[in-house]
């Protein structure tokens, strides 16, 4: 498969482990228009302050114990073929101390960008989530904090001359050829309150 390359953009991706054993992803674009150098030092910046929202958004209580975001991993993609870099710090584990709901049950919280339209959206599904955080209704009881959390992730990426963004894929080979870009994300929102599926999460592992 070809490298991806898209201008002005880097990927993000957040690794998380359940039981020490990594289990999920969700892979974040990130906008880099003032060419903002990638690598291990801001790599190791985003993970302390992503790492650190956890605990300041409340996510961390709504994710089981078994749950941890382990590493944050960080590649350019203006160039073919850039190194990922993987951050160094500690996992940060939930709180949560129910036992966990079932592997491909996620949360979404949606990115908006000023433009409207299937390319111009994106989704986060996060993981992990306890029976604590479960309604009588079968709905999550809270969603506030996931999108705190999310919005967190934006605030460390524009403090460190980045942002968020929605990616949109080249493809070469449609009837109408496109290259690639990126989207700024101009709004964080978590839209209802009912779980969503992430199917390839069912059986752990990545």
């Amino acid at each position: 498969m070809a490298s991806l390359i898209v201008p002005q953009a880097a990927q993000m991706r957040l690794i998380w482990a359940q039981g020490g054993v990594l289990y999920a992803l969700n892979v974040m674009g990130v906008v880099n228009a003032s060419s903002v150098a990638i690598t291990q030092a801001i790599t190791n910046t985003l993970g302390t302050a992503i790492k650190a929202a956890v605990t300041s958004s409340g996510l961390g209580v709504r994710l089981g114990t078994a749950i941890t975001l382990a590493n944050i991993g960080l590649r350019d993609i203006r160039t073919g073929s850039q190194p990922e870099y993987i951050d160094t710090g500690a996992a940060v584990a939930g709180t949560g101390a129910t036992d966990l709901l079932p592997p491909q049950t996620a949360l979404v919280v949606t990115l908006r960008t000023a433009l409207s339209g299937p390319r111009f959206r994106g989704r986060v599904y996060l993981p992990g989530f306890c029976e604590g955080v479960n309604s009588a209704t079968g709905n999550a009881a809270s969603t506030s904090e996931a999108g705190a959390f999310v919005t967190a992730i934006q605030n460390a990426l524009i403090t460190n001359g980045l942002n968020l963004g929605v990616i949109h894929r080249p493809q070469p080979d449609a009837p109408v050829p496109s290259v690639g870009f990126i989207t700024p994300v101009n709004a964080v929102v978590v839209r209802d309150q009912v779980w969503d599926t992430q199917r390839r999460r069912a059986i752990p592992g990545i």
